[in-house]
């Protein structure tokens, strides 16, 4: 009898790890309240980033109003949600509608590195030095071409620059078909688009169906500003499952424990971020090879030879 309760105690948790994966992997977190672009709409609140490592960490860099806030799970109801706690840096997990239900407050508005961890139940935020107003924290790819077609909930993510917070880039594969870039994977067809003005300019419409249309399917370096509104969709091959040629290098792992080797290139200038887009490392590499032994283990980005690439340390 022990045997078995023990067996159905640990099959319970294994699936309740699986449906809190599954939710968590559905319903990344979000910001809400007057603080943010949309207010107090949980169906246009704004998506954070998630770490790639510590999955209960979660990132957002870019503007709020003076204004409150909390954080909600996307596509959920009021409860769960991440309130105030006993201080500005606590967070205390609301679970019923019966909770206390305190905001956090952002007393002037501008620019914000907010740090979210679920798990430890803190929070920072701290204040940009960009003076442009930051938007968007995130940006999306949906289309004909793009990776998971016209699936909005599983719209394909721009990757941030760490060094430039108004450029969002895509390297990778697009089949012959159209893209434009939402801000959101959740609010439906009506929301914010990023649309096709002309061939490098886009314009920011509620529901804009213009679209960009690729030809060719190839590898494609899509970058995009959502300041100056420019938007550059470079072929890197002729077809899809062609190698990239010497002119464009690459990393030999993007999973590494002590060096980092970037292939078809020899010495170079390099920066290397983390995920909140602080530089932690910076220097010359030595035949294309970066010490790396004394970073912590997480995610990171690189930037060398004008390309940026992503890594995991071990």
């Amino acid at each position: 009898m022990k045997t078995t309760l023990l067996s159905r105690f640990a099959a319970l948790l294994i699936f309740s790890a699986m449906a809190f994966s599954s939710i968590n992997a559905q319903n990344p977190m979000c910001m809400i309240g007057d603080a943010t672009k949309y207010g107090w709409d949980k169906d246009k609140s704004s998506p954070l980033t998630q770490d790639g490592v510590n999955p209960s960490k979660f990132y957002y860099n870019a503007y709020l109003n003076a204004g409150s806030f909390k954080f909600l799970k996307q596509n959920s109801d009021w409860v769960p949600s991440w309130n105030k706690g006993a201080t500005e840096t606590a967070v205390l997990k609301r679970l019923t509608l019966n909770d206390p239900d305190v905001s956090f407050s952002n007393a002037i508005a501008g620019n914000y590195a907010v740090v979210l961890d679920t798990a430890a139940l803190t929070l920072s935020v701290t204040p940009m030095s960009e003076p442009t107003a930051i938007m968007f924290n995130t940006i999306f790819m949906v289309g004909g071409a793009a990776p998971n077609g016209w699936d909005l909930g599983k719209a394909t993510e721009l990757t941030k620059n760490p060094t430039n917070p108004f450029e969002f880039s895509y390297t990778g594969a697009l089949v012959v078909g159209e893209i434009k870039f939402p801000v959101n994977r959740n609010w439906g067809w009506n929301q914010d688009f990023f649309i096709k003005a002309s061939d490098t300019q886009m314009q920011l419409v509620a529901g804009g169906d213009v679209k960009w249309n690729i030809s060719t399917a190839a590898n494609y370096k899509v970058t995009i500003n959502i300041n100056t509104l420019a938007i550059s969709i470079v072929n890197l091959t002729t077809t899809v499952n062609e190698t990239l040629t010497k002119e464009y290098p690459s990393l030999v792992s993007n999973v590494v424990s002590d060096q980092l080797k970037v292939e078809n290139t020899s010495n170079f200038n390099y920066r290397i971020f983390n995920v909140t887009g602080a530089s932690v490392l910076a220097g010359n590499s030595e035949n294309g090879i970066i010490n790396v032994s004394n970073l912590n283990k997480g995610i990171y980005l690189l930037k060398a030879e004008n390309k940026t690439f992503k890594f995991t340390k071990n």
